[in-house]
């Protein structure tokens, strides 16, 4: 072995052990990830009442109060909607649609929650902001694999 390649070999083994080091060292400090509380809300999508309209889907999170907020949208994506509102003692809501993308919903919901646990909503809005829908329970809004349809929340 000529000296040149003894050499680049010495100064290579240091460099290595001292990547190996870091790396060990990194590892025991990593912090494991947390999951994100469950949040429990209300998923669905209907048509709307008027012809030739996308439906429309929403995807909501109730809060602490009663507060409900989330987004709705057309199903052709033409536009999407910041949902806020809240639901009281009774299980009776109001919600407030504002487009925030493209040309999304607007109008006002009422409603309330059904014997079988579901929504039941009217939106009343411009152009194709109308319907009627029956929204399911999320119970983890984080975990879409936790949905059961009709559960209750």
């Amino acid at each position: 072995m000529n000296l040149r390649h003894r050499m680049a070999t010495v100064t290579k083994q240091p460099v290595t052990w001292m990547a190996a080091g870091v790396l060990a060292l990194g590892v025991g400090f990593a912090v494991p990830a947390v999951a994100a509380p469950p949040m429990p809300g209300y998923v669905g999508s209907a048509k709307s009442s008027v012809a030739g309209c996308p439906f429309i889907a929403w995807r909501l999170a109730r809060g602490e109060g009663g507060a409900i907020h989330g987004i709705s949208y057309y199903s052709d994506l033409s536009g999407l909607s910041q949902v806020s509102g809240h639901v009281d003692n009774n299980g009776h809501f109001t919600l407030t649609l504002k487009s925030v993308m493209g040309n999304g919903p607007t109008g006002t919901v009422t409603g309330s929650r059904s014997a079988k646990g579901l929504l039941e909503a009217e939106l009343k809005g411009t152009g194709c902001a109308n319907m009627h829908v029956e929204m399911n329970t999320a119970p983890d809004l984080n975990n879409w694999s936790a949905y059961q349809p009709g559960g209750s929340g």
